[in-house]
């Protein structure tokens, strides 16, 4: 993020020493920065390899945005760090890993669910092609993990098995709920996926179609 100045992590394998870095990993963090990740809800400081907002805090950060004080508050806090709405971990040797964003995160009873996640193991299975997970308001869970999945070519997998092999990984409140055939993603030229236009889609879903978790 451009908050963040033009430079917060180096990938490890560009070091003076390099070594192997890991898949997915966006190196360490610099030498004139500092990074903490924090649970979202309690703002308290998260241990090595546990998730949680990534925020940062160094001479090359903004210093606020322009004749808007109150978005800065918001971004900054009083101990000068940076709250970059990423979600991520620090791995014991260091790396940084980033698997979602904040504003992506799924709420199901308090419990937090990364979509990115569950879109990992959708796209282990040979059946699937392409996957997008978001969240449905549920009456009782708050919100509840939805999928959009795009089927491999001649692939006739079920909603049930596809809820089934994630219920068979993870823990229950990760479970997908309802599964929506399509036959693409919408995506940016980046590849970013359109959440929100899935969320459009989602919006007129009949109501009794909706399920209620128990």
């Amino acid at each position: 993020m451009t908050e963040a100045g033009p430079v917060l992590s180096l990938c490890l394998a560009f070091a003076k020493e390099p070594f192997e870095a890991k898949s997915a990993s966006c190196g360490t963090v610099v030498r004139n920065a500092e990074m903490k990740i924090v649970d979202p809800d309690t703002g308290a400081s998260l241990p090595r390899n546990k998730s949680g907002e990534i925020c940062i805090r160094g001479n090359q950060i903004m210093k606020g945005y322009l004749n808007d004080p109150e978005a800065t508050k918001i971004t900054i806090d009083e101990g000068g760090w940076l709250h970059t709405g990423d979600i991520g971990y620090i791995a014991d040797n260091d790396e940084v890993f980033v698997v979602d964003r904040l504003k992506e995160i799924i709420k199901y009873k308090g419990y937090q669910v990364a979509p990115a996640e569950l879109e990992d193991i959708l796209f282990a299975h040979p059946d699937i092609l392409d996957a997008a997970v978001i969240s449905m308001e549920d009456e009782v869970a708050g919100e509840v993990p939805v999928a959009y999945v795009v089927r491999s070519t001649g692939s006739e997998i079920s909603e049930d098995e596809i809820k089934q092999y994630i219920s068979n990984q993870v823990v229950f409140y990760k479970r997908i709920r309802r599964v929506f055939f399509v036959g693409s993603i919408p995506k940016a030229p980046s590849g970013k996926i359109l959440r929100k236009d899935l969320r459009t889609r989602l919006a007129v879903v009949p109501i009794h179609k909706k399920i209620r978790t128990n």
